[in-house]
């Protein structure tokens, strides 16, 4: 097995093999931050490289094998944390300017549980400023490009993640998903991106504990990486509320047999979900995938049902939370950040406190619509995005178009299936389902009913070993 061989290693594999001594530690991180220091130029993924720390604490787990410790389930795996998510000793940018030398004190409750695990931190990856919208790129670092073509946008906000996992920068990635930003990205670089039950991973930096609807996310290359990330990081923090007398998951044991019991489940097929238009292409390609469920021995019913856009409510709630921390001083920093950023604080700023409110009294309207879809269905399986990815030079303000025809703004009409289970806060992930004729990745959604994340994960493994992915390399990494 070469250096390369390592880079597309699955981090469970890689776990038996350091444990075995078949593979060091420090020879799967040398590599990563190699191909991290020679994608850079093109991809640019990363905001923060720290390679000597973590050929350091790589040598110190190889160590530890050799001495025979008692080993964690992530010992000497080499990740990456979203630049957002604080990292005690290393810079924290939110992709921002006016933030670029900061630097925590303390790591945030899931990468403290990474590092504990035995997780290798090999740096902070891009993000859009602040994370505000659906592309990857900001003042502070520039664009991140997709690796299957380049000229296109990974999406956002966790870009960088999302890109570092699909081009072999480490198996895994500590994301964040607030209205679309694990499972786009996950979507259009063709990697898996889980965004679980509100609450299952623990957000101890949100401000407001009770009415958030940011989820800490995961990003693997294979589903059973994800669920062994997700078991790591699961449980219970008293500094959220939504996380107590929750039990850390035990999902990636149940990643047994051929179907796992998914033969037996009924499934809701909506195409639509508060959009009026899917790329044909796209579409054809989860017809397919829909499919495979059936020969999984499950029942796929297809709704048409109108489903109202959650996007309205959610742009109030997301907005007024950017000009709560940024719109008293809007004057003294807007030239420094992005313009579209400082549209969304102007925006919010000017909501009224009824307006705020009827925002939240909606996001419980959407919830229990969602949860009486669950009263009939076990999964509700949906594409994860309404078109291809975006150029590259996209704005994030800009109109988008499907099949050629004007779909309006990017939020509404792009990830209209993502931020409505941001706001109801059900498990969903996004698993590779196909490709497009200019060989570009497409996602399907799996969401489940709360707390069921073991459910949506063992639908997504059966799925994954008739249609496996982890195989296929991005075309801007292929020889020649």
């Amino acid at each position: 097995m070469t250096s390369r061989d390592h880079l597309f290693t699955s981090a469970l594999e890689l776990r038996a093999r350091i444990r075995a001594r078949e593979l060091s530690s420090a020879e799967v991180t040398e590599a990563v931050l190699q191909q991290i220091a020679d994608t850079q130029p093109t991809l640019n993924a990363f905001i923060t490289v720290d390679g000597d720390n973590a050929m350091r604490a790589a040598r110190e787990a190889d160590e530890a094998v050799a001495r025979g410790d008692d080993l964690g389930p992530l010992h000497g795996i080499p990740i990456s944390i979203k630049d957002i998510i604080n990292t005690a000793g290393l810079r924290t940018t939110w992709g921002s300017r006016l933030m670029a030398d900061n630097v925590p004190d303390a790591d945030a409750v899931a990468v403290a549980r990474l590092k504990k695990a035995g997780a290798i931190i090999v740096g902070k990856a891009t993000t859009s400023e602040f994370a505000h919208k659906l592309l990857t790129d900001a003042p502070l670092f520039g664009v991140t490009r997709n690796p299957w073509d380049t000229a296109l946008t990974p999406g956002g906000s966790s870009g960088g993640s999302a890109v570092a996992v699909a081009a072999g920068m480490g198996p895994l990635s500590l994301a964040t998903d607030a209205g679309a930003s694990t499972r786009l990205p996950a979507a259009l670089t063709g990697i898996v991106g889980l965004k679980p039950t509100l609450g299952a991973v623990p957000h101890n930096q949100v401000p407001d504990g009770f009415n958030n609807f940011i989820h800490l996310g995961v990003m693997a290359r294979t589903v059973g990486d994800a669920a062994l990330m997700l078991d790591v990081i699961s449980g219970a923090h008293p500094a959220d509320p939504h996380s107590l007398r929750g039990a850390p998951l035990d999902t990636l044991s149940g990643l047994q047999g051929a179907t796992n019991g998914v033969d037996r489940l009924k499934i809701a097929w909506r195409a639509l979900v508060g959009n009026t238009l899917l790329d044909d292409e796209i579409r054809g390609v989860c017809d397919r995938a829909l499919d495979v469920f059936r020969k999984l021995g499950c029942i796929v019913e297809v709704r048409d049902d109108p489903v109202e856009n959650a996007e309205p409510a959610w742009r109030i709630l997301q907005q007024s939370n950017w000009a709560a921390r940024f719109h008293a001083r809007l004057g003294d920093v807007q030239s420094k950040i992005d313009p579209s950023f400082a549209d969304g604080i102007r925006a919010g700023g000017e909501y009224s406190g009824q307006q705020l409110l009827q925002a939240t009294y909606k996001r419980t309207q959407h919830f229990r619509t969602v949860q009486g879809w669950f009263a009939d269905y076990d999964l509700v399986l949906t594409p994860t995005c309404s078109r291809p990815p975006l150029s590259v030079e996209a704005r994030a303000l800009d109109p988008i178009a499907i099949n050629g025809i004007d779909a309006g703004d990017m939020r509404q009409s792009w990830v209209s299936y993502l931020n409505l289970f941001d706001l109801t806060g059900h498990p969903a992930i996004s698993i590779p389902c196909g490709f497009t004729k200019n060989g570009l990745p497409v996602g399907l959604q799996i969401v489940g009913r709360w707390h069921q994340d073991g459910t949506v994960l063992r639908a997504a493994a059966a799925f994954e070993a008739r249609c496996p992915w982890a195989h296929r390399i991005p075309s801007s990494l292929r020889p020649g």
